[in-house]
């Protein structure tokens, strides 16, 4: 053994510096992996999930009245369920005909009664979901028909043309414009109803108009009945006796007027009688054919 070397020792090994520079580079590797994706989780995590879906189960009702029909509110009701991906919605808007109804709806609200519809009228319904990050694609078009209500909530109020044919007279000079009355003897004219209803409410008493004293005729059912003060009859010299006029309507047609739900054609007949002291009783009963 030279002088100054350590003693050789066969069980003792050591290494150069290579292999810690290997070492090195794969823990780096490692490192920058790991980087990698965990910036990866934080952008999935943090990336904006886009505009809603279109809101889903959309549904219209259409109504005017409940049963039984007291009251008439034509309303359209629209109704849906969030959208199933995308952001949260931060409202809703509804689209009728392609126009919006309101700016916007509540995210709470998934329902909308339209109140501004007509009876009879026919409307396309949409439903878009609003969010931050923008909204979503329309609904499919959903169709509503308000529908009628029943012939009997109809009011019997306007200007109506009126056909009038005589079924029986004694003792009467004229009656309801025709002179001379006799069986099948005909004529026109023009009768004024008008409704005490209030904007929504279904028939009620009318009041036919015109007349001196005029009075009240009541539906029941689509029929409309009643007796009121026609003008007083001359009695020759001892003055004027009261001619009271017997009405029995039946109402045979309905349509919206002015938003109203009213009576378009109506049959019937009126009868008016009154006795002149000495003489026999005088009446006249007419058929009616009236309409809008």
């Amino acid at each position: 053994m030279e002088p100054g070397l350590p003693p050789y020792r066969p069980d003792e090994v050591s290494y150069a510096g290579p292999p810690r520079r290997r070492d090195r580079r794969v823990e780096i590797t490692l490192i920058v992996i790991a980087a990698i994706v965990l910036t990866g989780a934080v952008l999935l995590f943090i990336r904006s999930p886009g505009p809603p879906t279109t809101p889903v189960g959309v549904q219209v009702e259409a109504l005017t009245c409940e049963e039984p029909c007291e009251r008439i509110t034509p309303t359209v009701t629209v109704s849906w369920t969030p959208p199933e991906s995308g952001a949260d919605p931060t409202g809703y808007r509804v689209i009728r005909d392609d126009s919006p109804l309101q700016a916007a709806i509540d995210a709470s609200e998934l329902a909308f009664v339209d109140e501004t519809v007509t009876i009879g009228e026919t409307y396309d319904y949409q439903v878009i979901a609003l969010s931050s990050e923008g909204d979503s694609q329309a609904s499919a078009p959903l169709e509503a028909t308000v529908p009628t209500p029943p012939d009997e909530a109809a009011r019997l109020a306007g200007i109506y043309r009126v056909e009038l044919t005589v079924e029986s007279a004694r003792s009467i000079g004229a009656a309801f414009g025709i002179e001379n009355p006799i069986p099948g003897k005909s004529g026109t004219d023009r009768w004024a109803f008008s409704s005490i209803c209030a904007d929504d409410e279904v028939a009620c008493p009318s009041t036919w108009s015109g007349l001196e004293r005029g009075g009240e005729i009541v539906p029941s059912g689509t029929s409309w009945r009643g007796t009121i003060d026609g003008r007083p009859a001359q009695c020759g010299p001892e003055g004027r006796v009261p001619a009271p006029i017997d009405i029995d309507l039946r109402a045979v047609g309905a349509s919206v007027v002015d938003s109203a739900w009213v009576v378009s054609a109506f049959r019937g007949t009126v009868t008016v009688s009154f006795s002149c002291p000495g003489f026999p009783p005088a009446s006249a009963t007419v058929a009616v054919n009236g309409s809008l």
